[in-house]
């Protein structure tokens, strides 16, 4: 018996296919079409394979970048439950390979200590008996881990990931810079510093306010009591604004903030003023349009104090300080302006704008003499203000007997009132 050849294989099934000995001539077409379709399959599977080839590859190349990132990763469910981690949360969390992370549960791997003054929304993200949050946010904090093991302060960021119709979250976890932990070094020494300074002070000044009630006391030494005096307040301020100065750049959520009425505040602070020579510009328009700006309103009382001294300190001392309000619709925001007098021609822009670094005093006065203060005044209401999501810039123009300089104040109003309306938990002249 002859073995069919492949030709005659290939031979026989050709004729099969073409309906050789038999009357169906249209199944031509079909078969054709049967072979294109295949022939388009096979295709099909093999784009499909060499698909899923690359993917594989591109999300092995992803996970050995993760693994080799130095800030620890996190995906959770709502039920705070692991879905994917790189190496580095496995070595923070457990010393061991992100396998052992997966549908583990956040509140049984770690507790956060938050290190900042709003700890509410850090709260929340362990705690399953709330709704993951819908926005990005960032924190301080130390990791409690089990037994008894605490990390050193790490900044924490989440972000909202929406997968599928369903929701995840994305938790970072990644050392402070050395930026970052010296600023965290000097606001414990500052903090400390205030603490241990507090109290000689208070005993200091109160022993020269008792010498200075002493009745004879010749004039030359009440005044230098009362010289005295100035200078432990002077050191008293100087401390508490360094101490502020660099919590606020480590924090600046330890401001309280709400809905207040601007020109409310402003009033009162106009109000309180024992500078006489103040002008009060503006003031009429703000009277029928709501003003509402979210701020700290002791903190915005602070500020105006600060830019008040130092327009009197750089001021000519004749020429009254200009207070001005406006509001600018279309930017949405407010401004407020205060001008003083002073001597010399405009400076340079970058010198103003190194008038806001600490420890920057400005030009010399008329005779020559250098201002008193520190330089932090208007550092420290630029910090503030900064907090509020404001900005603080100085401005100067030629006049003909020397220059104006201007502090402007810029805060964004509230929504609500953009559009007319006050909002239910704004809250006027709470100071």
């Amino acid at each position: 018996m002859v073995e069919p050849s492949t030709a005659n294989i290939s031979s026989w099934l050709k004729k099969k296919r073409m309906g050789v000995g038999h009357s169906r001539p249209h199944c031509v077409h079909s078969l054709s079409q049967l072979d294109q379709a295949a022939d388009v399959s096979q295709s099909a599977n093999s784009s499909d394979n060499a698909l899923i080839q690359q993917l594989r590859q591109s999300l092995g190349m992803l996970q050995v970048a993760f693994d080799a990132a130095t800030e620890a990763m996190l995906i959770v469910d709502a039920e705070r439950q692991v879905h994917w981690a790189n190496q580095a949360a496995a070595e923070l969390l457990l010393g061991g390979v992100p396998i052992q992370l997966a549908n583990r549960k956040l509140d049984d791997l770690m507790a956060l200590k938050p290190e900042q003054v709003d700890a509410k929304a850090m709260a929340v993200l362990l705690d399953r008996r709330h709704p993951l949050p819908n926005a990005s946010g960032e924190g301080r904090c130390r990791i409690a881990l089990n037994g008894g093991k605490q990390s050193a302060s790490l900044l924490l960021r989440w972000r909202p990931v929406e997968l599928i119709q369903a929701q995840f979250l994305l938790l970072t976890f990644r050392d402070l810079s050395p930026d970052e932990q010296a600023l965290i070094q000097q606001q414990r020494f500052m903090t400390d510093l205030t603490h241990e300074l507090r109290t000689p002070l208070a005993i200091v000044n109160g022993n020269l306010q008792r010498l200075s009630r002493f009745k004879g006391l010749p004039s030359a030494a009440r005044s230098r009591l009362a010289m005295a005096g100035e200078e432990v307040d002077r050191i008293r301020r100087l401390i508490e604004h360094l101490s502020l100065l660099t919590r606020l750049k480590v924090d600046p959520a330890l401001l309280a903030f709400g809905e207040h009425d601007l020109l409310s505040l402003i009033k009162r602070w106009t109000e309180a003023l024992e500078e006489p020579a103040i002008g009060l510009d503006g003031l009429e328009q703000l009277e029928i349009t709501p003003c509402m700006v979210g701020l700290d309103p002791n903190a915005l009382l602070l500020v105006l104090d600060l830019l008040l001294d130092n327009a009197l300190r750089y001021g000519d001392g004749t020429n009254p300080i200009q207070l001005q309000l406006r509001r600018l619709d279309q930017q949405s925001c407010v401004q407020i302006s205060i001008t003083n007098h002073g001597a010399g021609v405009p400076v340079s822009e970058s010198i103003l704008k190194s008038w806001l670094n600490p420890f920057i005093r400005g030009r010399l006065r008329r005779d020559g003499r250098q201002v008193e203060g520190a330089g932090l005044g208007l550092a420290l209401a630029r910090e503030l203000v900064m907090a509020w999501e404001g900005t603080l810039i100085l401005e100067q123009s030629a006049v003909m007997d020397g220059s104006l300089t201007t502090a402007l104040l810029t805060l964004p109003i509230s929504p609500a009132a953009r559009d007319g309306e006050v909002p239910v938990n704004a809250q006027k002249d709470q100071v």
